[in-house]
């Protein structure tokens, strides 16, 4: 199957922030909205009616975790996030990554292993640490290059829940990519489901970067225990069904105020079916920079 690329996010309004000045790829989901919130009056979003509001966005997760499923054993993309740690928004990332699908064994070829590839390409506190997992080896740990400014060499394994490994996501790199951003999503609405209060609206003719996307805005007007969020916004494509956008924020500080951002996630560059191999989730790839042990024995 030939590659598709889905192209590259670029502002219409302004860059997401100084740190991402030189990225022409990214935009926050936020300039996004702005521009189709000038374009669409709320009264014009159309709702699901005598069912439950969620039902359209579920049958829509469960469509595109289905064509992942079906159509795609491979992709590249550009990951721009943003996430709020201990109570901290944390500047803009930029990650160039490869994922591949996990798919049992078939017609003599071997099942192929859950594998990931990142390589953070900004902040510059980040820039250059290259993160490997691949599903079921290194005992379930994943291959760290430190990257940054200090000891940018320093490579080592951890546990993908490990304390250190998530002080700087908010998610392990198990849970990362398209079927995990919509099983995650499938999840919540299920829970979503036993209750009421919730406003779901559905817009036509959104856009990230040149894909045909329905933009999907959700609220919890009243705050309740059993909800996760307030606000939640998905951007799902058209054509292949992947959530190509999402955010998620909760209640404001005080009343009257602005919803709070907790996580934004924007995949952009995306090339579906590419043909990724083993080498490309090997250390040993020379367009990689992990050190093996005996030379960082060496350095020492």
């Amino acid at each position: 199957m030939a590659p598709l690329r889905f192209g590259t996010l670029v502002s219409s309004t302004a860059l997401i922030a100084p740190v991402l000045a030189s990225i022409a790829t990214a935009q926050s989901l936020q300039a996004v909205q702005a521009d189709l919130d000038a374009d669409f009056a709320l009264d014009e979003g159309k709702s699901a009616a005598k069912e439950h509001p969620l039902r359209p966005l579920l049958r829509m997760a469960e469509e595109g975790r289905e064509r992942i499923a079906r159509d795609i054993r491979d992709y590249t993309c550009r990951i721009i996030r943003r996430e709020r740690r201990d109570g901290e928004m944390r500047r803009y990332e930029a990650i160039s990554a490869k994922i591949r699908q996990a798919h049992p064994a078939a017609d003599n070829a071997a099942a192929t292993p859950f594998s990931v590839y990142l390589h953070f390409d900004r902040p510059s506190s980040l820039a250059g640490r290259e993160v490997l997992f691949v599903q079921g080896r290194n005992a379930g740990r994943m291959l760290v290059r430190r990257g940054g400014r200090r000891l940018a060499y320093l490579t080592t394994f951890l546990a993908v829940d490990s304390p250190i490994a998530l002080r700087e996501s908010r998610y392990p790199v198990t849970d990362i990519g398209f079927e995990r951003l919509l099983a995650r999503l499938i999840e919540v609405i299920h829970e979503d489901l036993e209750h009421g209060e919730c406003e779901v609206l559905f817009f036509d003719g959104a856009k990230v970067a040149d894909r045909q996307c329905t933009r999907v805005l959700v609220e919890h007007p009243v705050r309740r225990d059993h909800f996760r969020y307030h606000r939640a916004i998905v951007f799902i494509d058209k054509e292949w069904q992947l959530p190509l956008g999402y955010a998620s924020y909760t209640w404001p500080e005080e009343p009257g105020g602005k919803p709070v951002l907790m996580e934004e996630y924007i995949y952009t560059g995306v090339e579906v079916n590419v043909g990724l191999t083993d080498a490309d989730f090997d250390r040993q790839n020379p367009a990689y920079r992990f050190v093996r042990p005996e030379e960082l024995a060496a350095r020492d």
